[in-house]
């Protein structure tokens, strides 16, 4: 990780708030969007520490990683094709139920519908199945 481009990101973030600020100031914005502008610059701010962060355990752990992975090798091709089958699978999955359910019910109606409505069921007299 490049310590500069930390800084940077911490930059980035400081210039993030004193931009938002300044468009507090002058009214440009109300209070009802700060909370995301707000949000954006402390991603910006905690980046740059959390990068710093990684650049030293990296350092740290860079000797113990490649001796690891010398070991373990990740079938990249057998990975490839799960996430395939799985995100076809998913997809078609989800055309089916668009497809199958009518025109003027909402998803969350028809997910609804597959719950079963709780009934109990009694024996009553007869010989027992």
């Amino acid at each position: 990780m490049n310590a500069n481009l930390s800084n940077q990101m911490t930059l980035l973030g400081l210039a993030a708030m004193i931009f938002y600020g300044a468009l507090l100031a002058t009214g440009t914005v109300g209070t009802d969007v700060m909370p995301q502008f707000i949000a954006s610059a402390l991603v910006f701010l905690s980046s740059g520490r959390l990068m710093r962060k990684a650049a030293t355990q990296r350092s740290d752990d860079e000797e113990e990683d490649s001796a690891k992975q010398e070991k373990k090798e990740i079938n990249w091709e057998k990975m490839t094709l799960l996430l395939n089958w799985a995100m076809s699978v998913l997809i078609i999955s989800g055309m089916a139920i668009w497809i199958m359910k009518p025109a003027d019910v909402t998803f969350i109606d028809a997910l609804w519908s597959l719950i079963p409505e709780e009934k109990t069921y009694t024996w009553v007299g007869g010989i027992a199945p």
